[in-house]
């Protein structure tokens, strides 16, 4: 990925799309891992969740690989929700057949989605109380608000991979 783009430009993409969003966007590598050493946690659940590791192992990363997964096979874009009901989108980087990265965001729920509030007490020790307090206000998300998101880091990773193949090609 820092072939591509430097570190610095990645973390600047995931400011960006945290600004517009309202997600904690992230840019991983091949095998999964964030790499910039940014975070923005836009959606306090996802802070809650990420402050128990076995939490964050057991929500964070297996939605993360699943979608590492999936989009590899797909060569496109995932939308989903993780085990704690809330939103996560994956847009794959490719560079000819090679996945080399991924550029994505999630956080806050889509429509009439909820907390899963049993899960996230068994996992993160939130209290049903607790995770309606963190989640108090936080705003919803429509289809339409998921598409875009997914639509721009699409056409932002494709702006990213012409740029880099027209260098390579010079």
């Amino acid at each position: 990925m820092t072939d591509i783009l430097p570190v610095e430009a990645w973390a600047e993409l995931e400011q960006d799309i945290t600004q517009r969003f309202g997600v904690n966007a992230h840019v991983y590598n091949d095998k999964g891992q964030p790499f910039t050493g940014h975070a923005t946690w836009e959606c306090g659940l996802c802070l809650a969740i990420r402050e128990h590791k076995a939490a964050a192992t057991g929500i964070c990363a297996v939605i993360n690989q699943v979608l590492g997964h999936e989009v590899r096979e797909t060569r496109a874009p995932a939308i989903t929700d993780c085990d704690a009901g809330m939103l996560v989108v994956c847009v794959p980087l490719f560079i000819g057949d090679e996945l080399v990265g991924m550029v994505g965001g999630c956080g806050g729920f889509v429509d009439d989605n909820e907390p899963e509030t049993y899960l996230l007490e068994k996992m993160a020790g939130l209290s049903e109380d607790k995770v309606e307090e963190i989640c108090a206000g936080m705003p919803r998300k429509t289809a339409a608000d998921v598409q875009a998101l997914s639509d721009y880091i699409e056409g932002r990773v494709a702006e990213i991979v012409k740029d880099y193949e027209a260098r390579q090609a010079k």
